[in-house]
């Protein structure tokens, strides 16, 4: 399989390290405007500009657009005239709040097409991707997207309509919980601990509080009420944030970042 990343950032960059980490029968095309981006991709990605991408020689089966919203249009006009073959690519979009049918304006009518919501974890290999298709695209297509997005993390197919909720909750949500851990961080060195203690102390209390509500059958209420004793010392500290509206802050956060989604796929 050949894929072609458009925009080697952060997202894109690791996309193209996971690929050639995860699979041995895979090449990758690259293009970022910036060079010295270029130059920290790995050394057997092949960087080639976009309007050598239509060339026989350089076809991908897929075309992975990791550009910011507001640079998709310039982005994708080294597409507009691609000419309708059957060996034409898939293309991938990771931009935030881009619908299928804002992206379809900005590629060929018959372009086949997969608007994606990874998250940053994908550096690490542990990304959840969402994706949805457009009606042009195959089996193969979804079998495709999901060999890629699979390369660094889980997938989850979902309607379309559900992508803006996603962007809120996993696609931003990393940065809430390193907001809680350094939270977590800073209150044991109130509470008296050494910074490196309570880096520790809090990076694996996360890791094994998420690693108990991936493989135990609870729910994270009943997970929560087994460390809380009566009178104890759980209790005192959920009083406290609940006191600091912690649950509706978080629950907020969400809903606030699922309506700016929303907010970006409208603009023009």
């Amino acid at each position: 399989m050949r894929v072609a990343v458009l925009g080697c950032g952060n997202m894109g960059r690791a996309i193209i390290t996971s690929l050639l980490k995860r699979y041995d029968d895979i090449s990758i095309i690259a293009f970022d405007k910036s060079e010295a981006v270029l130059k920290h991709l790995p050394d057997e990605a092949l960087v080639l500009p976009p309007d050598e991408w239509n060339l026989d020689e350089n076809k991908a089966d897929a075309v992975v657009i990791a550009v910011k919203p507001q640079d998709m249009a310039d982005a994708l006009k080294a597409f507009s005239a691609l000419q309708e073959r059957p060996d034409n690519p898939l293309f991938v979009s990771i931009a935030a709040g881009l619908s299928i049918a804002r992206l379809e304006k900005l590629l060929p009518a018959h372009a086949r097409l997969c608007r994606v919501m990874p998250n940053t974890p994908a550096m690490v290999g542990e990304a959840v991707s969402a994706y949805c298709c457009n009606d042009r695209c195959r089996d193969s297509d979804k079998a495709i997207v999901e060999h890629i997005l699979s390369a660094f993390g889980k997938v989850i197919g979902v309607p379309e309509k559900l992508m803006n909720a996603v962007t809120g909750l996993s696609g931003s949500g990393p940065a809430y919980v390193y907001l809680f851990i350094e939270a977590l961080i800073e209150g044991g060195v109130a509470a008296g601990l050494p910074y490196a203690v309570a880096k520790e102390c809090a990076v694996q209390t996360v890791v094994g509080a998420a690693r108990m509500v991936q493989e135990r059958e609870e729910t994270p209420a009943e997970l929560k009420s087994a460390v809380m004793s009566p009178g104890g010392t759980t209790v005192r500290g959920l009083m406290a944030l609940e006191e600091n509206k912690f649950k509706y802050s978080v629950i907020k956060a969400v809903t606030e970042a699922t309506a700016r989604a929303e907010e970006i796929g409208k603009q023009e």
